[in-house]
């Protein structure tokens, strides 16, 4: 009689068939709650710039993001019948945001053994604050937290199975992420530490050589940036000359630009106080009892530890690896930088409270359920929030044409604040915007002002004549004066126009 034999089935905690549904379940939740339209909350001017990408090859700011123009060359190839501005944040935050929660779920699933406590972290994460409001705008991070676990899960699988190559998959994947943000740097440590431990399966020549070679894949990005810097179809580039010298494009990678703020952020505890908040507000009253838990009992558990608590020291290491980068650099949006700590850190403490409770098998499903409970209300809380977010820039182009009918010369300068300039640049791309005129941020208008005069503008949003002031300052040659413009009510973005004019010139007029 033949005997009855079950084949091998993959515990539920560890299905890709779930893993994907989760990704699907985030990815509409995120993408059914973009920010509405161009800008967003933490960075209007970058997420409008990243927008742009959408319908345009264009610079954006150091270091330069190779990977990220990539996604927009691929955007504009499908050319999708939607509105660009979307289909760049779904495909630059979305997706990557709802990738994140799903590979939150396969960490903490497979440290606690437990597809409840996977499914919960998976919905803490996804609702946290920060977390649900950027994957629901154009910036970097939601991608820099998807490649952060992609990297965490393939080094637990190295560490659980000693398979290599699982290590060289996490290190294609951080090899990958470089192309994104260079703060990847911070998670190097990490990798080092796993090498150290596992030496005698990673110091081996092929092994070294292959990892040697993933990196430098990685670092050939930068190749494909310096082509878009020299391709005549790149049509704008704040930070950077086009073409650029090596010297120039060395330094845009570095970030020199940025320097001023590189250690600024040690100079007070403001940052280390911003980032408490990030913490807290993640799921308010909630998020900072729950990682102290959690880390309380990380720490207590270190005597009983296992392979479960040794995978739980990867992902809070991880965690722990970015939080110097996060005191260190003194931006004055570096709340936008925070998910490489709040992700990590928070479902490694879910992970120790689920590792930790295994000892009592009754009480366990009922913490999960309470804490797959608190994310799931979590989550309808975020929506109702998201979906109340205003537009930024609604009427933008019929408020130029209002105010560029009033300019007072016939190619007028037009000096705009940083989130204005880049609202109007994915406009002026798709020639929505009044031309001939030269649209710049407002530290970048001396550039277009000529030394002998005359020349004239608009300066929107008014600034007290500040703008007028620093021409005369950097031009003693020039007076200016000002141009009243009207708007209609209510009046969103006021306006003056100016002219400026040789003082012999002026002199000469008065006399007149």
């Amino acid at each position: 009689m033949p005997s009855s034999t079950h084949p091998h089935r993959r515990p539920l905690y560890q299905s890709p068939w779930l893993a994907t549904a989760i990704f699907l379940v985030w990815l509409i939740y995120y993408a059914s709650l973009l920010f509405p339209g161009l800008g967003g909350m933490l960075n209007a001017g970058d997420s409008a710039k990243f927008q742009t990408l959408g319908h345009t090859s264009i610079l954006v700011h150091g270091p330069g993001y190779p990977f990220v123009l990539l996604m927009g060359t691929v955007v504009r190839a499908l050319d999708l019948p939607f509105e660009p501005w979307r289909v760049m944040t779904i495909a630059l935050a979305s997706i990557p945001g709802a990738l994140a929660v799903a590979m939150s779920f396969l960490i903490v699933g497979r440290l606690t053994r437990s597809v409840l406590f996977g499914v919960a972290a998976a919905f803490l994460l996804g609702s946290a604050g920060l977390m649900a409001v950027q994957a629901t705008e154009a910036e970097v991070y939601p991608l820099a937290l998807a490649f952060i676990l992609s990297i965490v899960f393939a080094l637990l699988l190295f560490v659980e199975t000693k398979r290599t190559q699982y290590f060289l998959i996490a290190c294609a994947i951080y090899a990958l992420s470089f192309g994104n943000h260079l703060m990847m740097v911070m998670l190097a440590p990490v990798g080092l530490l796993v090498m150290v431990t596992h030496y005698r399966l990673l110091l081996r020549p092929k092994v070294l050589l292959a990892v040697v070679g993933l990196l430098a894949v990685g670092a050939s990005q930068y190749l494909y940036l310096a082509w878009v810097t020299h391709a005549p179809t790149t049509a704008y580039s704040e930070y950077l000359p086009l073409p650029p010298t090596a010297s120039e494009l060395r330094d845009y990678i570095a970030g020199t630009y940025f320097g001023d703020l590189y250690g600024s952020g040690l100079q007070s505890l403001q940052t280390a106080s911003v980032l408490l908040g990030t913490l807290s507000q993640a799921h308010p009253m909630l998020s900072l009892p729950i990682i102290a838990v959690g880390l309380a009992l990380f720490a207590l558990g270190c005597r009983g530890r296992d392979a479960g608590w040794m995978g739980i020291g990867l992902v809070l290491g991880t965690a722990l690896a970015f939080v110097p980068f996060m005191i260190w650099y003194g931006a004055y949006d570096i709340q936008a930088f925070h998910l490489p700590v709040l992700g990590p850190l928070l479902i490694g403490t879910i992970a120790a409270i689920g590792w930790w409770v295994a000892r009592w098998p009754r009480a366990r499903p009922w913490l999960g359920a309470l804490l797959l409970t608190v994310g799931v209300f979590r989550a309808a809380q975020m929506a109702l929030y998201l979906d109340a977010r205003e537009p930024d820039y609604a009427g933008l182009v019929d408020a130029l044409d209002t105010v560029m009918a009033q300019a007072p010369v016939d190619e007028p300068v037009v000096s705009m604040s940083y989130g204005l300039r880049m609202a109007t640049l994915y406009h002026e791309l798709l020639g929505d915007v009044p031309q001939p005129a030269t649209y710049r941020v407002t530290w970048r208008t001396e550039e277009a002002i000529p030394d002998r005069g005359p020349v004239g503008g608009v300066v929107i949003p008014t600034d007290g004549e500040q703008m007028l002031r620093w021409i005369e300052h950097r031009n003693p040659g020039l007076s200016c004066r000002t141009v009243p413009i009207e708007q209609p009510d209510p009046v969103t973005w006021p306006a003056y126009g100016f002219v400026c004019d040789r003082l012999d010139a002026s002199a000469e007029a008065a006399r007149d």
